[in-house]
């Protein structure tokens, strides 16, 4: 579950929606931000060929499917299709779904400092609660019986034949509890269920340089770095989504904008482009795509693929405290790249790492800023309520998106 479920960003810093994306604090003025993020209950993924796939697995565990799982079981079953090809022809331990979900909310504290008119610094530190859950169902009975009576008269000739034989004859009739035992005690995982964890993001500080002075359009550009507080994949954990990717970025970002009619129509777009630097991670390997199980651990060199993000933004002030915004929005995170000692195990780990989203995203904003300066009201602060959609993606979660935005000016 946890590859299809990168971390949800929340980056706290973001223009006020009353102002061009380019605009910087006044000298000396602070801002505070709070922010606090839903998604709807993620069941499915957009897979790499950009369709929506349930996050549900539903496998029938017959013999091809497990005499590749590790080398003992390859034995197991070329000497059972010596002893009785009808019996390895109609073995399966049972078909097995497994449905799955997860949810996700963040809450978020940001603080900026106007350092001169034209330059502001900010730092932000999201909190991160997340909820999964799996569920397994038998919904076909395996067919040992049938397995054994194959097996029963079977003749033997060699020492190994006869242990296959004798195997078989004893093999226990399967069900949840003894595929949840598999995952535990022979791959060393944690029991799958419901899981959830409260824990922090990765820290942002940035500062956002204005370049123009002009009325009705600007431009302006931003830098900084992202600290790995968060928590990284836990390897041992088939359940665990991280929150943060457990190395360091560097960001660069740029801001323009064009204002219309008197700052009632605004369009604006950003980009920015992330650098991600390598660091070393213990990995669960395996050279098999189709088998996310593994036994195997191997602590390698982890290089993330660089990300670029951009907004296209649209806002429509119909009043000095009221406005409507919407937003296109389109992320790509480029292909991971680790230091496996095996070639295939490389090939396994970067499979499908190259991911793509595009969003649709409306909202509403509340200012008290300009009834503040008209002494009309004693706070100034905003509050922007918006829904995000996703339109389109490659390897990424499905789910929508609601935030809560609150910024007090002091």
């Amino acid at each position: 579950m946890k590859k299809e479920l990168r971390l949800i960003g929340l980056s706290l810093y973001a223009t006020s929606s009353f102002a061009t994306s380019y605009d910087t604090l006044p000298k000396g003025v602070d801002m505070f931000v709070l922010k606090q993020v839903m998604t709807s209950k993620i069941e499915s993924r957009y897979n790499s060929n950009n369709q929506d796939d349930s996050l549900a697995l539903k496998e029938n565990f017959s013999s091809n499917k497990l005499e590749n799982i590790n080398s003992a079981l390859k034995t197991y079953f070329q000497e059972l299709k010596v002893i009785s090809p009808d019996a390895y022809n109609q073995f399966s331990l049972g078909e097995f779904s497994a449905e799955a979900y997860a949810q996700v909310s963040a809450q978020g504290l940001g603080l900026a400092r106007g350092m001169t008119d034209h330059f502001t610094l900010y730092g932000s530190l999201p909190i991160y609660h997340i909820k999964t859950n799996v569920t397994f169902h038998q919904t076909q009975k395996s067919n040992l019986a049938a397995i054994q009576a194959a097996v029963q008269n079977a003749p033997t000739n060699t020492a190994i034949s006869t242990f296959v034989k004798q195997l078989t004859l004893q093999l226990p009739e399967t069900n949840e509890q003894l595929l949840q035992s598999l995952v535990v005690n022979y791959y060393g995982y944690k029991a799958l269920g419901s899981w959830e964890k409260d824990a922090l993001g990765d820290t942002e500080l940035g500062g956002i340089f204005r370049l123009t002075d002009f009325y009705d359009k600007g431009f302006a550009i931003a830098g900084g770095v992202v600290l790995p507080t968060g928590t990284a994949d836990d390897p041992d954990s088939l359940q665990d989504v991280s929150t943060g990717d457990g190395q360091y970025d560097a960001f660069v970002e740029s801001m323009a904008g064009v204002s219309f009619f008197d700052n009632v129509l605004q369009f604006d777009l950003k980009t920015r482009f992330t650098y991600q630097f390598a660091t070393k991670k213990l990995l669960r390997t395996t050279d098999d795509p189709d088998m996310p199980l593994s036994k195997n651990k191997e602590l390698m060199t982890e290089k993330l693929g660089n990300k670029v993000d951009s907004t296209l933004s649209v806002t429509y002030n119909t009043t000095s405290w009221l406005n409507f915004n919407s937003s296109f929005i389109y992320s790509e995170t480029g292909s991971g790249h680790y230091g496996a000692l095996d070639p295939k195990v490389k090939s396994v780990l970067e499979l499908n790492t190259f991911s793509t989203n595009q969003w649709g995203r409306v909202g509403i904003g509340f200012s008290s800023v300009e009834l503040y300066k008209m002494k009309k009201m004693d706070i100034p602060c905003e509050l922007n309520l918006s829904a995000q959609k996703l339109l389109n993606a490659k390897n990424s979660a499905n789910y929508e998106r609601f935030d809560l935005d609150f910024r007090l000016y002091f």
